[in-house]
């Protein structure tokens, strides 16, 4: 055959070809809505105990309708790093984001490859500003002036962007996925008459609770003692987790009247737990563990709960992924939980590690933790008998004045303070974390199986190529843990500065 015509022929097929390949429908696949909660404790929601009787009765509703997980973790109990590993998959270590930092440039992210794929991808609330990362499709940008305190804490507000978030999604004929983060019930908390509190600020965006709760209406929980300053503040806190309810019924609202609500997979969850004494910002089982619902209609079945299966948040940008038929990326910490959605069970899943580093540089106090379900191994390179640890929340206070007069008190508030190298915890007997075994006399029966979850944590350093292995291995030489504590503090801070021209471009601060 000439070549002329081998050219025209391909000239003459190729419009076919490409007008094929232009009209060929794009797969189904299923829409996804998280909501987010910050700091809430995983045991404050009704259907996972509650903090107080019908606080949640949207999640408790959600619940009815999907699959509990009473074994989920985040990974570290700080907000933006917490949520970097949710839509990262990757431990801090791999993702760079230790902190209030960036993540490394060039991570893949969850909304990122939605995107890609044809997914609207929106969020709402507390952000994550990394736009050349997360390639949001859609944002609320706040117009005012100044901290989260100030906004996202209006159900009204989510219920208007769900709505048109929902509708441009449908106009388009696009999957979505919507990343719906409330600022509650992270302190300030919610009070009566919160609206007025800001007349001069028309941007202001905190509205009451649907209910407010009472210091005798409260359940003590993450083992805070019985103190009237205590049920105060849990009295508050109760009264923020009920507007987070109040915004969760908003947004499920407003997905419904869409008519989207069978095509959509819901999850719920909280970044760590509650700003109280021994919770936030460790890596104990109440600063890490998570009241995680999944709703998925004709696929997860009703009222379900799962109390054996150990998940952590590394595990969600590959079970999303698997979940809407999309292929895992090459550079993942997690593994896809999909198998337990659809019935099914899967091994290994019996620890999950946690971990915190620092906030802003100069705060470093490194930890690390192995948790399983009946104990708990933590590592603290920082303890020396002099370090004090400086993030202890609302109500320690409370325990300082009861530790004048109360030895265990006494006790209790300077290990909050001052920690030691090593703890374990059998967390059967002692679910809060309130007796250090490896402080009781050599000679108390029984052993324990402190060198497996030691080993556990080796092997995950060493995995992770975590800074702090040197340490661990040396953790029997305080001359070995203080020169990696002035190392790492001063790469940490480093770090940290290091983000001010970055940050000085975007126009605000991580």
């Amino acid at each position: 055959m000439p070549p002329s015509f081998l050219s025209l022929a391909a000239c003459l097929l190729l419009p076919g070809l490409l007008t094929a390949q232009q009209l060929r429908h794009p797969p189904a696949r299923p829409n996804i809505l998280w909501l987010v909660a910050d700091d809430m404790n995983w045991n404050s929601p009704g259907c996972f105990g509650g903090v107080a009787e019908g606080v949640t009765p949207h999640l408790d509703q959600l619940a009815e309708q999907g699959l509990q997980f009473w074994h989920a973790y985040v990974n570290i109990a700080i907000c933006t790093p917490s949520r970097s590993v949710m839509l990262t998959g990757l431990y801090p270590q791999n993702n760079g984001a230790e902190g209030f930092q960036r993540i490394r440039p060039g991570t893949s992210t969850l909304p990122a490859l939605l995107s890609e794929a044809g997914f609207l991808c929106g969020t709402i609330g507390k952000p994550l500003n990394q736009q050349e990362l997360f390639r949001w499709s859609a944002t609320y940008t706040w117009q005012g002036k100044g901290d989260e305190n100030l906004w996202g804490r209006d159900p009204e507000v989510y219920r208007r962007f769900a709505r048109d978030f929902f509708a441009a999604a449908k106009s388009a004929h696009q999957p979505f996925f919507l990343m719906a983060s409330t600022h509650d019930p992270h302190d300030p908390f919610a009070v009566p008459g919160a609206k007025g509190r800001h007349p001069d600020n028309r941007h202001y965006e905190r509205a009451e609770s649907s209910r407010t709760y009472t210091p005798a209406e409260v359940r003590l929980s993450a083992g805070l003692p019985d103190l009237p300053e205590i049920r105060r503040h849990l009295a508050a806190y109760a009264s923020s987790v009920r507007r987070t309810d109040d915004m969760v019924g908003a947004v499920l609202q407003e997905l419904d009247h869409a008519g989207l609500t069978e095509n959509t997979i819901v999850l719920f969850l909280s970044d760590h737990g509650m700003g109280f004494p021994g919770v936030k910002a460790n890596c104990y089982p109440d600063s890490t563990r998570s009241p995680w619902i999944i709703r998925w209609p004709g696929k997860v079945a009703r009222g379900r709960d799962d109390r054996h299966h150990m998940l952590s948040c590394v595990d969600l940008q590959p079970t999303f992924l698997e979940a809407v038929g999309l292929p895992p990326v090459k550079k993942t910490d997690g593994r896809s939980f999909l198998p337990l959605l659809q019935g099914e069970t899967q091994e290994n899943r019996d620890h999950v590690f946690t971990q915190f580093f620092h906030i802003h540089g100069k705060d470093a106090y490194p930890m690390r933790g192995v948790l399983s379900r009946d104990w708990a191994y933590l590592f603290n390179p920082w303890s020396d008998g002099k370090r004090s640890f400086p993030r202890q929340w609302n109500g320690f206070g409370a325990l300082q004045n009861l530790a004048r007069s109360d030895p265990a008190m006494r006790h209790r508030v300077d290990h909050l303070l001052h920690r030691s190298v090593e703890e374990f915890y059998n967390l059967r007997q002692d679910p809060h974390c309130l007796a250090n075994l490896l402080k009781r006399p050599a000679s108390a029966p029984p052993p324990l199986p402190t060198d497996q979850f030691r080993a556990r944590l080796r092997e995950f350093m060493l995995r992770v190529e975590d800074p702090a292995l040197p340490a661990f291995d040396g953790r029997q030489d305080p001359e070995t843990l203080q020169d990696f504590m002035r190392d790492y503090t001063t790469r940490a801070t480093r770090e940290i500065e290091e983000l001010r021209a970055y940050e000085q471009v975007k126009g605000y601060r991580f």
